[in-house]
């Protein structure tokens, strides 16, 4: 029995640059230069440098380096820090309908690969692509959303996209590829305990599925051979992790390959938190500003949004009014939504520690319900606030879909000023907007590590 990996592995051998439309070729640019500033912009938070000392700690040698930095690291250390910097601020992007983040792991293994040989700029794009698009749609195989079941999709689905983006680097053929995903199946891990007490673990995800995909390629490369059913049979993937369910769509895998393009539907943030909740960032900016709201004159706050998203942020309330910890604040649409009200604004400094224990904060949070928002089922990225004034007062307003969807995207500019302003007290203000000019130029670059290494903060 052959199974979907094999066929899947055989598209993603015979795809070439110039068969990807130009619309796609920049999508999966400006997704690049958005990771990159992203993980540039959490190079200081202290649980990136916990990861690298245990990183560094297992894995010695040399070959590679960790975004933003000069040193020499092993390959295996530099994916899984990569993967750390991309997910600790929730700052990386989102495939709406399957709620994977899935440029993160594809760069954060991607990256140390260009290290290790003679990588073009078009190569690695085509390899950020192939990772992305299949593990987009590995997402839209199983139609139930993988958190109610206890697992976080991108930690589950990343090592896939991360084999993927690596057999294209190496040029490995069809074969090989599918004895990797084989081996990445049984490394496919990732749980939401971390969701109900804000422990640093999820953060690590990206990171784990990074060097899981390496790892699987690695044994193939070895000659070790992989279930070929990983994905579609009895014992594979699907019915393993999605148990009780006959209504996989395995259809989704290749129906329509590189013509009906799934990474167009991936998502952009332009806050960093958790993405079902920036509909209601953006609605309490909108309201801050028109009506000049101050946050003792609320008396409460009503937050609609989708009932899917109650248990993961929105419930147990008393935990949501008052993070444990800033990635815990960052799926928490109470205080989300109060600090956006009280602050005018949610960048990469938001949800610090101050911000956790405002007295003005928590106790606006005191006063933000929910509600379901059932409109919300077909776009997955809406959402509506409505103020209740102790004047009096109703002030509502409602997002259909959040900037950043296919439905209402992000341009070019949006992207390019996201990273600038990730990238602020990083680089130099001058070596930011070469940095913009050499990335949004990157298919036309001969040597991607030499990007890369222009990156380095001094």
């Amino acid at each position: 029995m052959s199974g979907l990996s094999l066929r899947v592995a055989e598209w993603a051998t015979g795809l070439t640059f110039e068969r990807v439309p130009s619309t796609v070729v920049e999508s999966t640019t400006l997704r690049i230069l958005d990771l990159i500033g992203v993980m540039l912009a959490a190079r200081e938070v202290p649980l990136v440098a916990q990861a690298r000392r245990a990183a560094l700690a297992l894995d010695q040698g040399s070959g590679a380096r960790i975004l933003g930095e000069a040193e020499n690291v092993a390959p295996m250390a530099a994916a899984f820090v990569n993967g750390v910097l991309s997910a600790v601020l929730e700052f990386d992007d989102t495939h709406i309908e399957s709620f994977i983040h899935p440029t993160a792991p594809v760069v954060s293994v991607a990256f140390p690969e260009c290290h290790r040989r003679r990588v073009t700029g078009r190569a690695l794009i085509l390899a950020v692509l192939t990772g992305g698009e299949l593990t987009c749609r590995l997402g839209l195989v199983t139609p139930v959303r993988l958190h109610t079941l206890g697992f976080h999709p991108t930690a589950v689905f990343g090592g896939f996209g991360g084999v993927y983006a690596l057999a294209k680097l190496r040029g490995h053929a069809a074969p090989l590829i599918a004895d990797a995903i084989g081996a990445a199946g049984s490394l496919s891990a990732g749980i939401n305990a971390s969701f109900e007490d804000g422990s640093s673990t999820k953060m690590m995800h990206v990171g784990m599925a990074a060097t899981g995909a390496m790892r699987a390629m690695a044994l193939a490369e070895a000659g070790i051979s992989g279930p070929r059913t990983v994905y579609d049979g009895r014992f594979g993937w699907f019915r393993s992790h999605v148990q009780g369910r006959d209504d996989l769509r395995f259809d989704a895998l290749c129906d329509q390959l590189g013509e009906r393009w799934e990474v167009l539907n991936i998502a952009s943030k332009l806050h960093p938190c958790a993405f079902t909740m920036i509909p209601h960032i953006a609605c309490a900016l909108e309201l801050r500003e028109r009506h000049g709201v101050r946050p003792q004159d609320i008396a409460q706050v009503v937050c609609r949004i989708g009932r899917r998203s109650f248990a993961t942020v929105c419930e147990p309330v008393e935990d949501k009014r008052r993070p444990a910890t800033t990635w815990h604040g960052r799926i928490s649409l109470q205080h989300t939504v109060a600090e956006a009200l009280v602050r005018g604004r949610m960048d990469k400094s938001a949800y610090a520690e101050d911000a956790l224990r405002d007295p003005v904060i928590n106790a606006l949070a005191d006063s933000v319900l929910h509600e379901d928002d059932p409109a919300t089922v077909a776009s997955r990225s809406g959402g509506s606030v409505t103020l209740h004034m102790k004047d009096g007062r109703v002030l509502t307003h409602v997002i259909e879909d959040m900037r950043g969807t296919r439905a209402n995207p992000m341009t070019r500019e949006d992207i390019v000023a996201k990273f600038l302003a990730n990238v602020q007290g990083v680089l130099p203000a001058s070596r930011a907007e070469q940095a913009v000019e050499t990335l949004l130029a990157l298919d036309a670059q001969e040597d991607a590590a030499t990007v890369l290494n222009s990156l380095a903060a001094t």
